[in-house]
């Protein structure tokens, strides 16, 4: 099929809108309605001038009124996310109850609460001005031969994980301390050996990290996809004791480096499966699993080299099977739930000569 790559404004589309020459529904693009928080999203990623995905149009002309009109066969749900923000009147079909919305404070708090009209003109200038990469499609590219485009743009053969979907499906206060904290440990991700670059690529240490904040949150728990999108779900909107959460999480992780440091790349903690045994055992000991978020609480001061010793003789001990029956099963076998979580707990924590 032939198209040719071209670039667009926000404005230009805006334009074709009014005018009527742009058709944003097209009889083959069905897709759900973006939630406020979606929406709120793009536009901070648009006043940022950060990229997003390509847009794709057909155009053809009508003979009757010898105008080019537009069909927007992948990125109606962008273009009228703009549009519902900068004119609501642009749109024929305005549905009051999914249309308007306005920038969450979370995403940008200068634009927050503000509509379009009530933002300063350098911002309305730069939202206006964005620039959109555009495949297009000419008039001789009938309606199967877009069908199977919509569908290839749409399915890349490859079934989005858990994170992917939460990514896609959540845009509050969790989600983004969760991507937060992830990225802040990045570096640490790499040089631990505990995810790869494909596995990065995939969110994965996003998913890790909600697993770990869960932790934090309500002790040992089994790891379900279920489970942390109740979680994505719960503190979508509000997420009490955020700052004591984050503020544990990072001085678990820098414990972790002073305790392991370079040491982890060759053991067993470079796995995650071992690696959240090993973040839960120092959280234990620094805060206490299940301990309140109510308010600040101290670390707890720990022996970093008598914990060092222990760790490194337990993952010398797991990785030539010298365990207790037990602990070989909580690892073999479905190892991320929970009473083979609290067992691996537990025998990392006798290793470190911390009782039970």
């Amino acid at each position: 099929m032939q198209f040719s790559r071209q670039v667009f404004k926000v404005s230009d589309f805006l334009s074709w809108q009014r005018t009527g020459t742009l058709v944003l529904s097209p009889s083959f693009q069905r897709r759900p309605v973006w939630t406020p928080g979606a929406k709120s999203y793009l536009i901070d990623t648009i006043v940022r001038d950060l990229p997003v995905p390509v847009l794709f149009v057909r155009e053809r002309v009508d003979l009757k009124t010898q105008q080019t009109i537009r069909e927007i066969v992948d990125g109606q749900q962008r273009l009228r996310t703009l549009f519902a923000y900068i004119d609501l009147s642009s749109l024929r079909d305005v549905n009051a109850q999914t249309d308007p919305f306005t920038v969450s404070r979370l995403h940008n708090r200068e634009l927050a609460g503000k509509a379009f009209v009530q933002l300063p003109a350098e911002v309305q200038q730069r939202i206006l001005g964005y620039e959109f990469s555009t495949h297009v499609f000419p008039s001789s590219t009938d309606d199967r031969d877009l069908l199977t485009i919509f569908a290839r743009i749409n399915s890349t053969g490859v079934a989005l994980n858990g994170q992917e979907l939460r990514n896609a499906e959540y845009f509050g206060v969790f989600k983004q301390t969760m991507y937060s904290l992830a990225l802040e440990q990045l570096e640490r991700w790499r040089s631990w050996s505990v995810m790869s670059e494909s596995q990065i690529a995939r969110m994965s240490e996003v998913e890790l990290t909600s697993d770990l904040v869960q932790t934090i949150l309500s002790g040992i728990t089994g790891k379900t996809q279920r489970r942390l999108n109740d979680l994505y779900r719960k503190y979508d909107k509000a997420f009490p004791y955020s700052h004591e959460v984050e503020a544990r999480f990072r001085k678990t992780m820098d414990t972790i480096e002073d305790v392991l440091g370079g040491h982890i790349k060759d053991s067993v903690y470079s796995s995650e499966v071992y690696f959240y045994s090993l973040f839960a055992l120092i959280y234990d000991l620094l805060y206490g699993l299940g301990s309140s978020l109510e308010e600040k609480r101290r670390p707890a001061r720990i022996s970093t080299s008598q914990i060092a010793d222990g760790l490194l003789t337990a993952s010398h001990n797991l990785r030539s099977e010298n365990v207790p029956p037990e602990v070989l099963d909580a690892v073999v076998r479905a190892s991320s739930d929970t009473g083979r979580r609290r067992t691996r707990h537990e025998y990392l924590k006798s290793s470190c000569g911390s009782e039970k």
